[in-house]
């Protein structure tokens, strides 16, 4: 069955394995595998998923696994095999899937994403804390492509032209610039295409070089 055919179908059909809660007791559903458990607790949930999970992870099956309801296990369980399973929805934080898969995480109002690989965000997409709150990014190394590091400055020159390498959506960015001598520097010219840097010291014998960095 194709991922198109199986958007198509009911929203339980396209999860592989989905924990629910049915009259009161949580239950570990599979329609891939035609399962439905009754569990005796969260842990027990947890566990029987998992076990199904290896087991599709073993054929080399990848497979969707819903966390419909919000559990709270006492033991820590990881999903080993998870370079071929999505967990998402309320996963507990003491579930873990760092073995190379994602997991999308919706645990009360604070989503999160974690993987072992790249997280790519295509076209304008946009990551947007809520109103009045900052983002807190820990263990992470923070790459910005819009910035010269060492940019050679010729002899005597009071300024320099910069051509970025993509086209910004508008003008209104911040351009911050160190020089490696003795100048003051002010920015004009400022397309979504470059901008020139100006010096009030020329750049001394020899030449020397400046960084700068672009924030949106």
């Amino acid at each position: 069955m194709s991922f198109v055919e199986r958007i198509q179908l009911p929203v339980q059909s396209f999860f592989d394995i989905i924990i629910d809660s049915i009259g009161g007791s949580k239950v570990v559903i599979s329609p891939r595998l035609n399962v439905f458990y009754v569990t005796t607790s969260d842990d027990d949930a947890i566990s029987y998923a998992l076990n199904l999970s290896n087991q599709l992870a073993s054929a080399k099956i990848y497979h969707v696994v819903l966390f419909k309801v919000p559990l709270s296990p006492v033991n820590i369980y990881s999903f080993n095999a998870t370079q071929y399973a999505l967990l998402i929805g309320n996963v507990p934080a003491n579930v873990y899937n760092y073995s190379g898969g994602l997991q999308v995480i919706i645990d009360g109002n604070v989503p999160r994403i974690r993987t072992q690989g790249s997280i790519y965000v295509s076209a304008s997409g946009q990551i947007n804390p809520s109103l009045g709150a900052f983002p807190n990014i820990t263990n992470a190394m923070l790459q910005n492509y819009l910035k010269g590091n060492n940019v050679a400055v010729a002899a005597g020159a009071t300024s320099l032209a910069v051509s970025l390498p993509l086209t910004l959506p508008n003008t209104n960015y911040a351009v911050y610039v160190t020089p490696q001598w003795n100048t003051s520097v002010w920015v004009t010219g400022k397309t979504t295409t470059g901008f020139t840097i100006n010096f009030g010291t020329a750049a001394p014998t020899g030449g020397s070089a400046l960084d700068w960095v672009i924030f949106l």
